[in-house]
């Protein structure tokens, strides 16, 4: 879809900083690069009424809260259902050159000018958002560690998360056992590293590949699996849903390991089973929230 945009003047900012106000991020969706960088210029014009824009695009890990979506697109129409699959809040802004039999209630058609798109976007309300500090975390409960939190057991969600791990000696064996699958020595190296510094870790291995990952799976049982999302032969996430497959693997945490981290690839992470996200180059910060977290799940699990 080519844009043509018709350029306005915006209203000179007062330069007072709205009260109680927060920014709302605007997912671009399907829209060519030179159409997306003019969306992005005017979701950064200062509005009369003080609310304000942050645009986001495929390669950003930041989540949407409103979805601008080119609906000529076929691939942005189905990003969009995935994105809402994951996070239901998000409200979604449909854009096409003509009608629409399935037009969601907010639709810009026809030429688009930095006015109109302001407006309908200033008409969105958004529900408030689930707290940075849960969105994406695992989250402990009877059966399995989730990506999501849900509403009834954030209570539980929230003791979990915030639990210290307690001593290994209550697990019943030596240390848990981690395979961590990668195809690069380097990142094999800075897991490995991670790990050390974690003393319920009791045995770290290493695969270079989904099918040396299946393999090993086989033969041996592993507590934790770090896995890469890119690799040569099958990827992370057809490894991720063989492993879940097997029925010693149901449960055990699963942590995609990638620099890929936009709200699709996240999307697909989940579909296939993983648990949770870890940022290429890990952070030891990073790290040791998610490692204390994960482990705290393991040592209620194995708890009588």
């Amino acid at each position: 879809m080519t844009i043509a945009f018709i350029e306005q003047n915006d209203p000179a900012p007062d330069n007072k900083e709205p009260c109680g106000l927060s920014r709302l991020s605007v997912a671009l969706l399907g829209f060519e690069t030179a159409d997306e960088e003019k969306l992005k210029r005017v979701l950064q014009m200062e509005r009369p009424d003080g609310r304000k824009y942050m645009a986001v695009s495929r390669g950003d890990k930041i989540q949407g809260d409103i979805l601008l979506v080119n609906y000529d697109n076929p691939g942005a129409r189905e990003e969009k259902d995935l994105i809402l699959a994951s996070y239901p809040q998000a409200q979604v802004v449909a854009v096409s050159r003509g009608p629409l039999q399935d037009a969601p209630a907010r639709h810009i058609r026809g030429m688009l000018s930095a006015a109109r798109v302001l407006a309908v976007l200033d008409q969105v309300s958004v529900p408030k958002p689930i707290e940075p500090a849960l969105a994406g975390l695992p989250t402990a409960d009877d059966d399995s560690l989730s990506r999501q939190v849900d509403p009834q057991d954030r209570s539980t969600a929230e003791s979990g998360l915030s639990e210290t791990p307690t001593s290994p000696s209550l697990s019943g064996h030596a240390g848990y056992r981690a395979l961590v699958v990668d195809d690069s020595a380097a990142i094999q190296k800075s897991l490995e590293l991670n790990l050390a510094t974690l003393p319920q870790i009791g045995a770290v291995e290493f695969a270079d590949s989904g099918e040396a990952a299946l393999a090993k799976a086989e033969t041996a049982q592993y507590d934790l699996i770090f896995l890469d999302v890119m690799m040569p032969g099958i990827d992370g996430y057809e490894t991720c849903t063989q492993l879940r497959k097997k029925a010693q693997y149901k449960k055990t945490p699963i942590i995609m390991v990638s620099g890929k981290t936009s709200p699709l690839d996240e999307v697909k992470g989940v579909m296939a089973g993983c648990t949770t996200y870890l940022t290429k180059p890990v952070q030891a910060e990073a790290f040791q929230k998610l490692g204390a977290r994960v482990l705290a799940w393991l040592e209620r699990q194995a708890r009588p």
